[in-house]
């Protein structure tokens, strides 16, 4: 998803919800400032990898039930 924070923050149980067992997310465009709520959102049920970040711009990934 390449998409506004807030909307990443509202759809994410619907988003999980989506995914296949041991599926993988990817989360682009976000704002560095914005990352740690998007990582909060997704957190409980994603284990989350470390985050990429380029130039003021951050990658937020992980696996379900990883």
């Amino acid at each position: 998803a390449n998409i506004l924070a807030g909307p990443l923050v509202e759809l994410a149980p619907r988003l999980v919800d989506r995914l296949a067992p041991n599926g993988r997310i990817v989360l682009a465009g976000l704002l560095d400032r914005q990352a740690e709520e998007v990582r909060a959102a997704y957190a409980p049920r994603i284990t989350l990898d470390n985050d990429t970040h380029l130039e003021g711009w951050t990658r937020v990934a992980g696996t379900l039930g990883g």
